[in-house]
């Protein structure tokens, strides 16, 4: 019962928010309403609610109501046997056709001069009805069926106007063409599909289709169409409608194939092209490039007229493309090529046709091995793999292939026969978001470029199903290295989410400050977006190089050294210093909308077979993408489900971290030589104590963390303030015998307690603090007694073993940073470890957009591996001087959660 009224208080909101959807898009006719907002901000939530809605649909309709959901859809098609004639005017539009024995004329849509019009553009049924000479009662019963199916409007009863596609019919001339192609003879084949299987069964034959059926014609559909000139017209405007449409968009082919990477004066042919819209698409933006665009003659000759009447075109763009008569069914007449793009040709035809075409092509890869064949064509999706929209329209492209042209959309296993059929195989793939095709750039098998070779280019792999914004990668964790990789794959324009189980960004203490070394501040820089990078270098503390050694009881200098001390063959000279929490804010910005926090993962399903991964939530919610990041710290569920026998080592320490504004009062009391850069304090045992406790010692590190005027002038920093982390054996840290409750801080996704249990946590860690060093001299203890205690943070100090175990590769998930391979803080190295995982972790996701295969990841994972083995070993040598640490392997697991 509970659930079903939680679901009905969720149906409430979504009613409330869509009647303010609805509200909003009250000016879509005049192109101003939110669907026009191309933005995420706009275009994921819509179509997250379409989806949603549609599933809500399938689940919620009751099998004897299914017919009548068909139904509905099927009368209201019939009702439009031809599609609405609008025609633009200053004072009215036409409607025409909305029954199957009259033509309705419809005059509501504009006020004019002559004759002032109803103030939402409505007319009266009798009146209309009068006008169009039909009997009002059939018009008013075909007009409500059509605003039943949100077609038109009834405004007010009796009334009735233009809804938002017959609006659209209105604006755009080829959304018309498209409808009257559809109406009039698209829906018309679908009927005679089961006709013509019955006359003809399994064939291939072009004249032996649904059309030639409905058409009552023995030509195949182009020697018809060409025979008949309004249908010629109709076809042309209905195939101009499909590619200005996003999932059919020219843009695609631009945005996602590396024409950049082609040397300069590479030529292009578009095989099939055309009028040339594809070569004038990519001419202009890459102006090194020559285009042929190649078709049959007739073709060619009305297309060339065009082209050389069109103004819109550049005539640096016209100088690079030519025009050339030719047949697909011929051999290929232009051997020296990089490319030789085909679009929307190979669907067209039968296997035995498409192989025909394509051996044609096979001459050219023989004489250049390093050109390519980049087909631009449909890739029919595992069922249930993507959106059901996605899917629908892929499914019925499906079927009009095989209605008009016997000819069918192919699934992958289906290009990779028929091209090897043809001693061709898929050297690259990309299946764009949004878009009904895929790119596949073909080779000959078993060939690569010789290197210098004319042709040679160089482009990422893609795969099959690549993220999207209904299944992008989805990220557990959002501290340091969970942001780093955020941000990374939003530069690659790879979607992502971020689910984080905080409940803010800023709800519990993660550390204060980071050193990062060059090699972290290199993955940085070639990861970050340009302007998040310039914030985190701008944002950055003033940065001192050097030590000084105290002696905990006399508060004097026992060690000091500037500069080199941290140099050498460990590589040890930081480039930054950070504000943890600085560079936290400015790794969310640019991304806020894509992280949730509050979201608990509980578990997750991979279903291998779809590409999809499903995360759970504690709160009943779940994510659906691609590909699963687990960068949700030392407490990872990912890391549990993933590799549920990894192993962690307990290192018998704890630490305590903190921080201590940097006040007049603390600044008369600490030595001045301590507050110039990193300074350490080890307080080593007494000899009899080492007997029972060990010879351990408990080390605090502190160093003064502080901003430049140029720096807080444009950004918001903290106050200057001084870092501190004290170490030591965990039973230096008891209380009666027992160690306190210690905070779960991790890279990212750390969760904890309610808010009054951590704020009783950090006051007893900041006492415990005070309780382990109430024998130091009071100048130095001084930093601990101002203190703020609220930031005071106890944990324990656990580590991966520097050799982490591997385990094998998944094209599904992966971990990095403290979800896999923790390690003391002692090295200083963890947050720069993490980072550059982050950074290449990026690399290969991007290069795969977001669907890597286990290979791609098993190659990151072993190079994580390497570089995390390097960190543990140089933290486990400074485990070793500040609280003894034996080693890591003797070391007994850890079995915190």
């Amino acid at each position: 019962m509970e659930f079903y009224q939680k679901l009905g208080a969720s149906l409430d909101s979504i009613a409330s928010n869509g009647s303010e959807l609805l509200r909003q898009s009250e000016n879509v006719s005049t192109g101003t309403g939110p669907y026009e907002d191309k933005s995420e901000a706009i275009h994921h939530p819509r179509k997250k609610l379409m989806e949603s809605a549609m599933r809500l649909l399938h689940l919620v309709t009751m099998p004897e109501e299914y017919l009548d959901h068909l139904a509905n859809g099927v009368r209201f098609t019939i009702l439009l046997p031809h599609p609405p004639n609008l025609t633009r005017s200053t004072q009215h539009a036409d409607i025409k056709t909305l029954h199957p024995v009259s033509r309705v004329d419809l005059r509501p849509m504009a006020r004019g001069p002559r004759r002032p019009a109803a103030r939402d553009g409505s007319i009266a049924y009798p009146e209309l009805a009068a006008k169009a000479g039909v009997p009002e009662k059939h018009l008013k019963g075909v007009a409500r069926m059509a605003v039943l199916n949100g077609f038109l409007e009834e405004p007010a009863s009796g009334r009735v106007a233009h809804g938002r596609p017959s609006a659209l019919l209105v604006r755009d001339e080829n959304f018309m063409s498209w409808a009257r192609w559809m109406m009039d003879y698209s829906m018309p084949v679908a009927y005679k599909f089961a006709e013509a299987t019955r006359r003809w069964g399994d064939t291939d034959a072009k004249n032996q289709t649904a059309f030639n059926v409905a058409e009552d014609t023995a030509d195949p559909f182009f020697d018809h169409v060409r025979k008949n000139p309004d249908l010629t017209a109709v076809f042309s405007g209905y195939m101009r409608n499909v590619t200005a449409s996003r999932p059919w968009s020219l843009a695609h082919a631009v945005e996602c194939f590396d024409w950049a990477s082609l040397p300069p004066g590479a030529k292009v042919v578009d095989v099939g092209g055309s009028h040339g819209q594809l070569a004038v698409e990519v001419a202009s933006g890459f102006p090194h490039l020559q285009f042929v665009v190649q078709d049959l003659p007739e073709t060619v000759e009305a297309a060339q007229k065009a082209f050389e009447a069109d103004k819109g075109i550049e005539p640096a763009v016209k100088a690079r493309i030519r025009f050339m008569p030719a047949d697909f069914f011929q051999p290929q007449a232009v051997l020296d090529a990089h490319v030789y793009f085909l679009r929307m040709i190979i669907h067209d035809w039968p296997d035995g046709d498409a192989r025909v075409i394509l051996r044609n092509l096979r001459a050219a890869l023989e004489a250049n091995p390093g050109a390519r064949i980049l087909i631009m064509d449909t890739i029919l999706p595992p069922p249930g793999s993507t959106t059901l929209q996605h899917e629908q329209q892929l499914r019925v492209r499906d079927l009009m292939m095989m209605q008009v042209f016997n000819a069918r959309e192919r699934e992958l296993e289906n290009w990779k026969a028929l091209l090897g059929d043809v001693g061709m195989e898929i050297d690259r793939l990309r299946q764009p978001d949004d878009s009904v095709m895929g790119l596949l750039t073909v080779r000959l098998q078993n060939t690569a470029p010789p290197p210098g070779s004319p042709g040679e280019f160089v482009q990422v792999k893609k795969p099959m199903m690549p993220a999207t914004e209904a299944r992008p990668v989805l990220i557990m964790g959002a501290g340091i290295s969970g942001l780093c990789l955020a941000q990374a794959l939003k530069r690659h324009n790879v979607p992502f989410r971020v689910f984080e189980r905080d409940a803010a960004v800023d709800s519990r203490p993660q550390g204060y400050r980071l050193k990062l070394r060059r090699d972290a501040a290199v993955a940085l820089a070639e990861s970050l977006p340009a302007e998040v990078y310039r914030t985190f270098q701008t944002s950055c503390a003033n940065l001192a190089i050097g030590e000084t050694d105290f002696n905990p009881f006399t508060g004097l200098v026992v060690n000091s050294r500037a500069g080199g001390g941290l140099s050498g063959k460990l590589g040890l000279h930081p480039s930054y210093c950070v504000d943890r929490a600085a560079f936290r804010a400015t790794l969310m910005s640019g991304i806020e909308g894509r992280v949730r926090f509050s979201k608990e993962m509980t578990s997750c399903e991979m279903d291998e077979d779809r590409g999809v991964v499903t995360v759970t939530f504690r709160d009943g919610e779940s994510a659906e993408g691609r590909f699963l990041v687990g960068a949700d710290g030392l407490h990872s569920v990912v890391r549990r489900h993933l590799v549920p026998a990894h192993t962690i080592k307990d290192t018998g320490a704890a630490c305590i971290y903190g921080k201590t504004p940097m006040s007049p009062a603390v600044l008369e009391r600490f030595p001045e030589k301590g507050m110039r850069w990193m300074t350490i304090v080890s307080d080593q045992p007494p000899m009899l104590q080492s007997c029972i406790i060990g010879d351990a010692p408990v080390t605090l590190l502190l160093e003064p963390i502080r901003f430049s005027q140029v720096s807080r002038s444009q950004h918001q920093l903290p106050a200057d303030y001084i870092y501190w982390a004290l170490i030591g054996p965990e039973a230096r840290f008891r209380v009666d015998g027992e160690t306190p409750p210690t905070s779960k801080v991790d890279g990212g996704g750390g969760g904890g307690g309610s808010s009054t249990s951590a704020q009783a946590a950090s006051t007893d860690a900041a006492r415990l603090s005070l309780s382990i060093t109430q024998e130091w001299h009071p100048s130095l203890r001084s930093v601990l007694e101002h203190q703020v205690a609220s930031q005071a943070t106890l944990i324990r100090v656990v580590s991966s073993v520097p050799d982490v175990p591997a385990w094998p590769p998944s094209a599904m998930a992966t971990l990095l940073g403290d979800a896999v391979h923790p390690m003391s803080p002692c090295g200083g190295v963890g947050a720069q470890t993490a980072i550059c995982d982050a950074c290449s972790l990026a690399e290969t996701i991007a290069a795969a957009q977001g669907s890597p295969t286990a290979e791609e990841i098993g190659a990151f994972e072993e190079a994580m591996r390497i570089r995390a083995r390097r960190s543990i070993l140089q933290s486990e040598m400074g485990s070793k001087k500040m609280f003894g640490l034996r080693s890591l392997e003797d070391c007994g697991a850890w079995n915190g959660l």
